[in-house]
């Protein structure tokens, strides 16, 4: 007579990862930092904005033909502050939503990331129209504004492949977090 062998009991299924726990709540407390900083940036903003240097400055900008944008932003730097500080809470408020496992914070930190990236672009955009226009008005040498010319088409490059670089990032953690599997945990 033999002896059967006993059957060994599989081994149990390792929980989920959590991944998404972790990306949303490092992504709602840098957010949160980031909305505290630009509320005590704004605040020291309107302390400033009334000073006589900083009246010259809008001033000299306005005197200048700066970019109308810029040129509010120096006009209105505490409103400048809060409208960043507005855009830093609802990435916040859709950070904690993804951390809740909220439907709609999954949507909104999907929407989020979306946005972002197309930011990244109209930044970049914003900011090599800027340098055409300071590079016009500061640089009178021709050497000069040839060696910042350069330098504006490199520093514009590095912002748009850095756009795209994160675009990426942005789409691939975007459809990761739509995969059924985890767009399921959700509620």
């Amino acid at each position: 007579m033999s002896a059967s062998i006993p059957s060994i009991p599989a081994p149990a299924p390792p929980p989920p990862s959590n991944w998404v726990g972790a990306v949303a709540q490092g992504s709602f407390w840098l957010s949160l930092l980031v909305t505290l900083y630009f509320l005590a940036q704004a605040l020291m903003a309107a302390v400033l904005a009334r000073t006589g240097f900083w009246t010259t400055l809008v001033t000299l900008a306005w005197e200048q033909q700066l970019d109308g944008s810029l040129w509010w932003m120096l006009k209105h730097p505490a409103a400048t502050s809060l409208l960043v500080a507005l855009l830093c809470l609802f990435s916040t408020l859709a950070s904690w939503g993804l951390w809740r496992e909220r439907r709609w914070g999954l949507w909104a930190y999907v929407w989020m990331l979306g946005l972002s990236a197309l930011a990244n672009f109209v930044i970049a955009w914003w900011m090599d129209r800027l340098l055409l226009v300071l590079i016009a008005m500061l640089a009178s040498d021709p050497t000069a504004q040839h060696e910042l010319q350069v330098q504006r088409v490199l520093f514009t490059l590095t912002l748009v492949g850095t756009s795209v670089l994160f675009a990426g990032l942005q789409g691939w953690l975007g459809w990761r977090l739509l995969r059924p599997d985890i767009r399921a945990r959700f509620r």
